[in-house]
């Protein structure tokens, strides 16, 4: 059976769509929906974190169900709520889990950090993108999000203590300080702040970090 959509954001703001077959309700609401991505629907874009998704499952319905406005309410009574399952289901499949980026104002680290991430098997963004929405919303606030791979090296810029500061406001848990290998911490770095000592080629290292971004 096909499958209805609705996406709402407060009161008011709301675009549905109807007779969706299998793969259109994967690639187009699923897979973007639990990669925290934007989804276009309805001529609006709708960030999953601020917004309610709503899928029931059941008869294709006809023109006439779907005139005078009457499409949504006709769906509801002839269709079962399947938000909750086909989400945890496309979640199980690996399309969940953060989006990670890194801050890093040494090159040759941010470049080990990303190969590392990719090793994981997570997606990845750029620091700027992740800053650019933090600034804009807290980007922690629903669903699966981003995640963010600091790296403390020893004698770090100012840029850097801001944009730290910002990873760890918006996201918590989920923005992990690291310091490579031997890598010395910045002694003005406060005490009890949690730094993760990381070496790629040691396997608890690793696990260690994807534990934690994975919040």
């Amino acid at each position: 059976m096909p499958f209805h959509v609705e996406i709402s954001s407060g009161f008011r703001q709301r675009a549905r769509a109807f007779n969706l077959s299998k793969a259109q309700l994967r690639s187009e609401i699923l897979e973007p929906w639990v990669a925290g991505q934007v989804i276009d629907l309805g001529d609006k874009d709708w960030e999953p974190r601020d917004c309610k998704l709503i899928i029931l499952e059941g008869p294709e319905l006809a023109d006439a169900d779907l005139s005078m406005g009457r499409g949504w309410s006709n769906a509801e009574k002839a269709s079962e709520n399947v938000t909750r399952r086909l989400v945890e289901s496309a979640a199980g499949k690996g399309a969940a889990g953060p989006l990670v980026a890194v801050l890093a104002e040494d090159g040759t680290v941010r470049s080990r950090l990303e190969e590392l991430i990719v090793r994981l098997e997570l997606k990845t963004a750029s620091w700027a993108e992740l800053r650019a929405r933090i600034l804009g919303s807290n980007p922690g606030s629903r669903g699966p999000g981003y995640a963010a791979v600091v790296a403390v090296e020893p004698e770090p810029s100012g840029d850097w203590w801001f944009d730290a500061g910002l990873a760890l406001g918006a996201l918590g848990s989920r923005a992990v300080l690291v310091r490579l290998e031997d890598g010395a911490a910045p002694a003005a770095l406060p005490g009890g702040v949690d730094v993760l000592r990381l070496e790629p080629g040691e396997e608890s290292s690793v696990q260690a970090l994807l534990e934690r971004l994975a919040g």
